[in-house]
């Protein structure tokens, strides 16, 4: 899977941009604050419908401008795909996706399309946080492969949200609550089913590639870092009814609560580095390297699950790890589209063997220049120029028709 171009408009403080990217890996360094990771989110747009960084859309929008857009071209093993999100904040909806050049209804439909691994340094709280931001990074996964369990996933999270608000409207007015608080639990029950054995396969086949991309990465082959998966739901085979009967259960306290206390939201990834607790008992650099495997094991397992290599977003890591960890990073992602941001050049050790452009921002807006076009493979020519801006680009993603505007 690869990116074959990319088109901003009027995203955060990219007026226009034409990009089109190396197959391999692509540098891009610059000043903190010149627009660096600003691409990165807008390939994460594309691929997931959401910024990796940012709840409220509009903070996505050019400063003045009422409508950005982000557009990718991808091309899988067996097909070409055409990816755009539409941010208009100030309209009465807020966002729109198309699939080659026609508006979609549901997320789900996105999904797959575009497969990306995202890592950055707050990713180091995925290991050292709490338990939602290690939900966050195994439903991100698992949803780009299978559609079927984001979907399962957004119905559990609107029956769980009901669920809440008749609890709250109970503790307010007294009494019990209404006679529809079981169909949302039923419907929590239904989901949560679909939810856990998929977490769990998931969970698996993640772990056994952590172990071995973790030892590779350190370099101690004494040390044994695993992941498993802890759930309130013990009977994967009977989880409706299980999950039911922990709902009744747990009724009265969560009626004082307002909040539903059981089920896959309260679930939890248990890392160990040689049998104990990563978060209580491990160094920095072994942090840092338990977060770093955890994203290349996410990569494989993409890979595994979705056929081909998805794209990689490192944004600004390097200078999070020492050089030993550098290099073997780059050992691993040999075979998989990169796109790196960092500060210093000095971050990698030859910068000339990868397609280079330095970020920097002039009133306001982020400017490109290319300063290594790379080593192509001798298959796909190289353009002059390949990378261009152009207020007057022959295409764009999609043409926007009157029926599209809402």
């Amino acid at each position: 899977m690869k990116i074959t171009r990319i088109e901003l408009r009027n995203f955060r403080n990219y007026d226009y941009l034409i990009l089109e990217p190396h197959p391999g890996i692509n540098l891009f360094f610059g000043p903190n604050g010149s627009g660096k990771t600003n691409l990165l989110e807008a390939i994460h747009y594309c691929a997931l419908g959401k910024s990796h960084r940012i709840s409220r859309d509009e903070n996505a929008v050019l400063t003045g401008e009422k409508v950005a857009s982000c557009g990718i071209r991808v091309q899988g093993r067996l097909a070409r795909a055409d990816l755009q999100v539409r941010l208009q904040p100030g309209e009465a909806v807020k966002k729109i996706v198309y699939v080659d050049q026609v508006r979609v209804k549901r997320f789900s439909e996105m999904m797959g399309k575009l497969r990306c691994v995202i890592f950055s340094p707050e990713d180091l709280s995925m290991v050292r946080g709490g338990p939602s931001l290690r939900r966050r990074f195994l439903d991100m996964m698992i949803s780009q492969v299978n559609p079927g369990y984001f979907i399962a996933l957004q119905q559990y999270r609107v029956a769980m949200e009901q669920r809440n608000a008749i609890l709250r409207d109970t503790k307010l007015r007294g009494g019990t609550p209404s006679g529809m608080i079981l169909d949302f639990e039923s419907a929590m029950a239904e989901n949560a089913a679909v939810i856990l054995p998929e977490r769990q396969r998931q969970v698996h086949a993640l772990s056994e590639n952590c172990r071995n991309i973790y030892r590779r990465v350190s370099g101690q082959e004494n040390e044994d870092f695993l992941i498993s998966y802890h759930s309130g739901l013990r009977h994967p085979d009977d989880a409706v009814e299980e999950m039911k009967s922990q709902l009744l259960a747990s009724r009265e306290d969560d009626l004082r609560s307002g909040l539903s206390s059981v089920g896959p939201h309260r679930d939890d990834l248990y890392l160990t580095l040689n049998r104990k607790d990563v978060k209580l008992y491990a160094s920095q650099g072994q942090i840092r390297t338990a977060a770093l495997s955890m994203k290349l094991a996410q990569l494989q397992v993409l890979k595994t699950f979705g056929g081909e290599s998805p794209v990689l977003l490192l944004d600004d890591v390097m200078s999070e790890l020492d050089q030993h960890r550098r290099t073997h990073l780059l050992e691993e992602i040999e075979d998989t589209q990169t796109f790196i941001t960092f500060t210093d050049e000095t971050d990698l050790e030859n910068p000339n063997i990868h397609r280079s452009y330095f970020v920097f921002s002039e009133n306001g807006l982020a400017h490109m220049t290319l300063r290594n076009p790379g080593i192509l493979p001798s298959s796909v020519p190289l353009s002059e120029p390949n990378f261009f801006l152009s207020e007057n680009a022959d295409e764009s993603f999609p043409a926007e028709r009157e029926s599209d505007i809402t």
